[in-house]
């Protein structure tokens, strides 16, 4: 059986995530108050050193890559993004629990990428 896109962005650690196709036209499945817009989509897909994106109006600076993912702080949020060839993945949550979110981002990209995604 297949599972919704949504349980592919389930990430413990996020208080909100998404799956969204690597064009950034949509997100294909959310977890909790994901707000990002279409342009926030957009430039998430695109994201890379330098980067200002923004998820529902909550900015963040893309400062860095960790373990293949780029990273992004607020005040007292973090978001973490990954490119895939077909999507990508994004989630925020506290600053604190950095690790453990790239960590799980990673988890749930391997199995999208055993299926080509």
């Amino acid at each position: 059986s297949i599972m919704s896109w949504a349980a592919y962005c389930n990430f413990p650690s996020a208080t909100s995530s998404c799956i969204a196709g690597i064009d950034g036209k949509a997100s294909w499945g959310v977890k909790g108050d994901w707000k990002a817009s279409g342009p926030e989509l957009a430039k998430l897909a695109k994201a890379g050193p330098g980067s200002m994106v923004a998820v529902g109006g909550q900015k963040y600076m893309i400062v860095t890559k960790a373990a293949d993912c780029w990273f992004g702080a607020a005040a007292d949020t973090c978001l973490v993004i990954k490119h895939m060839k077909k999507v990508f993945l994004a989630g925020v949550a506290s600053k604190d629990k950095k690790d453990k979110l790239i960590d799980e981002i990673n988890k749930f990209a391997a199995s999208l990428e055993k299926g080509g995604y």
